[in-house]
């Protein structure tokens, strides 16, 4: 057998890879199955919608460009089965390009998810590095109960591993809009672009904190920055599962988001995502709606909360 140990431990394919896997159609158009476990409400969660419209940028990338920017607007629900994905250029250089790309139900004349993005070559400049954002002071992801069980309300949250240690319980009337913590997917796999836009939309809401009741919420919009070169080293994705309980962060990564302004149902939300190490390595914006919801989840029912 060949590869290091980090490569073996990452060699199996995951349900996440698999719902992410993109058939190529040609001419810019891929196909993609989706399964029903990854739900959110009425459609699939907009995490899976981005990471696979990033799978597709990133299948339609120039040689030696990345994938550094994408916006994603969610349109319409997505609905699991077989689906499809249409991509074009909008300009293409040497060293930057403009994709848009779209996620389609099969048959749908209008797609549920759409987004722009940029692709970069790295450039040499005179400006030396600077990196001004920095993990929070955290305990380890050993020390960090799993949950609150709020956080796996959403059917699709099954597939991760989510650990809040940063901001009130959701729907708890909080003192602060903010939540984070601990995450990441249930099956090992590589840290790319598709885990690290997944990830940024898995977490509730950091506005929720402060709601004193249940409330569904929907991503309309979400921008990501991508602030270093994906796939991350195999060795920061490894875990320790097989040799005991979780005694190192590697496979983990950290979440930490703020809302600063919630107005008319709407919340602007501001994330960080970092490595295992602590290096930041995207940010994300979302503008969030909060909507007044009469039908609560099954698990939320006897809480003593409002029926």
């Amino acid at each position: 057998m060949t590869g290091t140990g980090a490569d073996r431990n990452l060699r199996s394919v995951s349900t996440f890879a698999r719902a992410t896997q993109l058939v190529p159609l040609g001419s810019g158009g891929y196909a993609v199955e989706i399964d029903g476990s990854w739900m959110q409400g009425r459609g699939v969660y907009g995490g899976l919608a981005a990471a696979i419209l990033s799978r597709a940028l990133e299948g339609e990338a120039r040689a030696g460009q990345r994938l550094v920017r994408m916006t994603t607007s969610f349109v319409a629900p997505l609905a699991p089965g077989p689906c499809r994905v249409s991509t074009d250029i909008v300009r293409a250089s040497r060293n930057v390009s403009t994709l848009r790309a779209s996620l389609w139900n099969e048959g749908a004349s209008v797609p549920a998810a759409t987004c722009l993005a940029t692709l970069a070559r790295p450039r040499e400049t005179n400006v030396p590095e600077h990196r001004g954002l920095s993990r929070p002071p955290a305990p380890p992801p050993a020390e960090v109960p799993d949950g609150p069980e709020e956080l796996y309300f959403p059917e699709f949250a099954s597939r991760f591993e989510l650990r809040q240690c940063l901001g009130p319980r959701p729907f708890s009337g909080g003192a602060l809009a903010r939540i984070g913590g601990w995450c990441r997917l249930r099956e090992p796999g590589p840290i790319d672009a598709a885990l690290v836009v997944a990830v940024l939309d898995a977490w509730p809401p950091a506005a929720v904190g402060r709601a004193p009741d249940w409330c569904s919420v929907a991503s309309l919009e979400m921008t990501v920055h991508f602030l270093v070169p994906l796939p991350l080293a195999p060795e920061l994705a490894v875990r320790s599962d097989s040799e005991g309980p979780d005694s190192a962060e590697a496979g983990w990564l950290f979440h930490d988001a703020t809302c600063d302004h919630v107005e008319v149902g709407l919340a602007d939300e501001r994330a960080v995502l970092y490595d295992p190490r602590g290096v930041p390595i995207a940010t994300a914006q979302q503008l969030i709606a909060l909507l007044p919801s009469l039908e609560r989840p099954p698990a939320w029912r006897g809480r003593g909360g409002a029926a």
